[in-house]
């Protein structure tokens, strides 16, 4: 029976692709997104040593770690979203439980990781910092790894289940940020969902030493990104059940104070992404009081001046200043960042039905009235880069 758990917690299940049946490109990502069949087992030690296979998922239901493989030469740091990169060019997937991801996670451990964290509220160049770091030849920089959400998702408010998460936090870190088949980085750089800000305490509890970037725009002008990007002023509202609302409330805690309207469906979409909006600025506010060291940067600051950004960033986060250095981060201001996903320019309708209207800009002005202390779209939180 012993041999029998030692090799159920050192061996992965392969799992081979009969279809891919994913339909949102920008939902949440699952073991659901593929048909599969099972085919045999392999180390976790065959894992760790091939570059090519990386995490894709955590299912916390089953607890099990979910994971794909794509062709060797396909650079998945290369495009916007790394879950996007990894669905579009997976041909196979491994799954392991917990165990054996804990303990894949020691296998691949580097000690003293240094990591750049970017942490968002959403449409507002956090996809284009990504690629900045990206281009330079010591770093790796993953745009939105997705097994992130999950622990975001699963962490209880009341603390009651924090080791568990911080141990798994850890373990997505260690996994997620490896060498790969292009590049052995010095530095790895995270770029999460907009989500993230509620995890930072976790992350600095979990990596101490990591460098936190903040970014943040114009409450109004974001929410015209959003609704290009995600059709908040087409979207019907919705009325969410109890379970449901608990779910969201993890990712936006302030939706607590509107739950009544959000479980008989009269919170509109674009009020549920103001809440989003508020729910993240006002995140970073209480945990720079608190003392954890962050950095923030105004989307419009970084496009007015890009080599003065690029600059304060590099040197936050102790990277060389080089000239040369320096031309290759603001490179990555001349392209679309977001080319080749569903959410580039090209893609996104600037037709009537996209646009906000003055019902919308008074349902912003009313959140933020409400608020206790972030009461203007153009909110300054501490900590910001201040342009010379």
């Amino acid at each position: 029976m012993q041999r029998i758990l030692r090799k159920f917690i050192t061996n992965a299940r392969v799992l081979n692709i009969n279809e891919k049946v994913r339909r949102n490109p920008t939902s949440f990502v699952s073991l659901r997104d593929f048909d599969v069949t099972p085919g045999g087992t392999v180390s976790l030690k065959t894992i760790a040593r091939n570059p090519n296979i990386s995490l894709y998922a955590l299912n916390h239901f089953n607890r099990e770690a979910i994971f794909v493989e794509t062709p060797s030469e396909v650079d998945l740091s290369e495009r916007p979203f790394l879950y996007q990169a990894q669905y579009d060019n997976a041909i196979r997937l491994y799954s392991m439980s917990y165990k054996s991801f804990l303990k894949l996670a020691d296998i691949v451990r580097q000690p003293d990781k240094q990591l750049i964290l970017i942490h968002s509220v959403g449409r507002c160049g956090s996809t284009l910092l990504s690629t900045v770091f990206n281009n330079l030849p010591d770093v790796l920089s993953l745009s939105e790894p997705e097994a992130f959400t999950e622990i975001v998702k699963r962490r209880e408010p009341d603390g009651r289940n924090e080791d568990e998460m911080a141990q798994l936090l850890d373990a997505v870190i260690q996994v997620q940020c490896r060498p790969t088949n292009q590049i052995a980085p010095k530095m790895y750089a995270i770029k999460f969902r907009s989500f993230s800000t509620v995890m930072i305490d976790l992350l600095h509890r979990v990596a101490p030493q990591s460098k936190h970037i903040f970014l943040y725009r114009n409450a109004e002008d974001r929410a015209r990104s959003i609704a290009r990007a995600f059709k908040t002023v087409e979207a019907e509202n919705e009325a969410l059940d109890a379970a449901n609302l608990r779910v969201r409330s993890k990712f936006v805690p302030l939706i607590n104070q509107y739950a009544d309207r959000a479980t008989n469906g009269t919170l509109s979409k674009v009020e549920f992404s103001m809440l989003a909006w508020l729910s993240g600025m006002q995140k970073y506010v209480e945990l720079h009081e608190a003392g954890i060291p962050m950095c923030a940067v105004r989307y419009e600051d970084m496009i007015a001046e890009p080599e003065q950004i690029v600059r304060t960033l590099f040197e936050y986060c102790d990277l060389p200043t080089t000239p040369e250095r320096i031309v290759l981060g603001v490179k990555a201001f001349a392209r679309d960042s977001q080319q080749g996903s569903s959410l580039a320019r090209k893609n996104l309708k600037q037709d009537e039905q996209n646009q906000l209207t003055e019902e919308h800009l008074q349902e912003i002005h009313q959140l933020l009235a409400e608020h206790a202390t972030i009461q203007t779209a153009d909110f300054i939180v501490p900590g910001t880069i201040k342009l010379n």
